[in-house]
């Protein structure tokens, strides 16, 4: 899969800018998203900064279908949001080794407006949501 990255051809409509970075790496502000079908439903959140930094994410409406953050409307402004159909959100993933001990950020999610092509890691205070969820559930 390193080889795959480092021929990695986007052009720069793709990149977002996430002009804060992410959170412990704010030095690091321009990304492209690489979906990879052999991987679905995951996709890759790949920097684009000559380093090699990648996070897995994922759409959690795939598996939380009412995942509902509060955004805070500072947030949404940061992101020059003018029309909800432009707000794209993604989460971070941490994989296991076991692939049934991985899990997803909620707390933290990726927020970006395509139009605008800017993101940023959004931090949500709901006690709803932690930076661990799983991503297999258990069912009751």
């Amino acid at each position: 899969m390193a080889d795959f990255f480092e021929n990695l051809v986007f052009s720069p409509d793709d990149v977002i800018t996430f002009p804060d970075g992410i959170p412990g790496f704010e030095n690091h502000t321009r990304f492209v998203i690489v979906p990879m079908p052999q991987c679905e439903p995951f996709s890759w959140l790949a920097c684009v900064d000559g380093v090699n930094l990648r996070f897995a994410i994922i759409n959690p409406l795939i598996f939380i279908p009412d995942y509902s953050p509060k955004i805070s409307k500072e947030q949404l402004a940061e992101l020059k949001i003018k029309d909800i159909h432009d707000l794209v959100l993604y989460t971070i993933v941490t994989i296991g080794r076991n692939p049934v001990e991985s899990t997803v950020n909620l707390a933290g999610p990726i927020v970006f407006n395509k139009s605008a092509r800017i993101g940023k890691q959004a931090l949500i205070e709901d006690e709803r949501y932690s930076t661990q969820d799983p991503i297999i559930r258990k069912s009751n």
